[in-house]
């Protein structure tokens, strides 16, 4: 009995893929056998996806064609590869891809023949894209992904993208004053910053303050109601997040990007007391424009004006305004809170799957990241403190 297909699931750098073997039929032309295989799918639905894609081009005559007739340019290579990666994602991640092929990507490829695209093509590219983005590997998944559809659908033997030196990026950041290795507060910092904003702005106290002590993203805290707070058992339930659609230009609440991200998380007296507080506050402001929010539906953050929940990139703009106003203090980026979280809780004496639980971290290697991060600048510390004393 022959096996026409056989998808076989295996580990590569701690992480699940698949790949399978498949048997496709006799050629006519030669009379032999003819047999195939493709691994690296992240799923087992992607891989029975090119299984079947295979098994109609043999069976039309155009196994080892694979469109070519058809595709001609990167562009309608990424064309042909978004129609079906777009089924398989959120519709916010694919108009990201999207955006993002189309105003930086496609200008330097789109009408590159994509037999033609060199390795030494590919360099020029990344080299330019590193010059100019300091995250430009975003953009190298843009490039990647159709043309390792490419090689998985035999249209090319190598994706040359594969073969270039990755050169480090220029500093581009929007605040360069913010080091990416220092982009938390500590205890005392902390501190210093709630303090300042809680006499500034009581919205933006709350808002930051849940951030710091709760370890959220900013669009997960954004996304909450007042029905996912229990007073009573002083817990948290965090099923949602805010995603903005650059494309339609509109903000919507959607699912956690993992399944880990879905979390309840225990908060403490203090913060509790102050989202009391702010709830009071928030009913009377609202109710002047005409909302009524005596309800567990209304939303813990929302535009005055309208009742509406704001989308995440708001709390850049809060945390603008808050540094504009008190110039002198440390700077961080509002994920910079989650990172402040997570490092405190190292210091407290949380372990390492504690932290992840709480944070909602997929893997285990984003918490040790951050754990090795802590641990250094403790080793640092020591150091000065052994010098200092000896100095003394």
């Amino acid at each position: 009995m022959i096996i026409m297909a056989q998808i076989i699931k295996y580990t590569k750098k701690g992480e699940s893929l698949y790949r399978f073997k498949l048997y496709l039929g006799i050629d006519p032309v030669t009379g032999k056998r003819v047999e195939t295989s493709r691994r690296g799918f992240k799923r087992k639905k992607d891989a029975e996806r090119v299984i079947r894609q295979l098994q109609l081009d043999f069976a039309n005559g155009n196994y080892g064609k694979a469109k070519d007739t058809n595709i001609k340019t990167f562009d309608d290579l990424f064309n042909l590869w978004f129609e079906s990666y777009k089924n398989t994602v959120k519709s916010n991640t694919a108009e990201t891809k999207k955006i993002r092929y189309e105003r930086v990507v496609k200008p330097l490829i789109g009408n590159a023949n994509i037999k033609k695209i060199t390795p030494a093509l590919a360099q020029q590219i990344v080299n330019k894209l590193a010059a100019k983005y300091k995250s430009y590997r975003q953009y190298l998944v843009v490039l990647n992904s159709p043309l390792n559809y490419a090689v998985k659908l035999s249209m090319l033997d190598v994706n040359v993208f594969k073969l270039v030196i990755f050169p480090k990026a220029t500093d581009k950041k929007k605040y360069k004053h913010i080091e990416s290795d220092n982009n938390f507060y500590s205890k005392d910092e902390l501190i210093t910053f709630l303090e300042n904003v809680k006499g500034y702005n009581f919205k933006y106290y709350t808002f930051f303050r849940l951030l710091a002590y709760s370890g959220m993203r900013s669009g997960e805290c954004l996304a909450l109601q007042w029905k996912d707070i229990d007073f009573n058992d002083q817990t948290i339930t965090i099923t949602k997040t805010t995603a903005y659609n650059p494309g339609k230009k509109e903000t919507t609440i959607n699912t956690p990007k993992t399944k880990k991200s879905k979390r309840v998380i225990s908060i403490d007296d203090v913060t509790l007391s102050v989202l009391k507080k702010w709830r009071l506050q928030q009913q009377k402001k609202l109710l002047k424009f005409g909302f009524n929010t005596n309800n567990s539906q209304q939303f813990l953050f929302t535009n005055p004006e309208t009742n509406k929940y704001y989308p995440s990139h708001v709390a850049t703009s809060w945390l603008g305004t808050v540094y504009r106003n008190f110039p002198d203090m440390k700077k961080i980026t509002a994920h910079g809170f989650r990172h402040t979280h997570a490092s405190l809780l190292f210091e407290s004496g949380a372990n390492i799957k504690e932290v992840q639980e709480r944070l909602g971290h997929s893997t285990s290697k984003m918490t040790l990241d951050i754990y090795t991060h802590v641990t250094q600048n403790r080793k640092q510390e020591t150091s000065l403190k052994f010098a200092n004393f000896m100095q003394n």
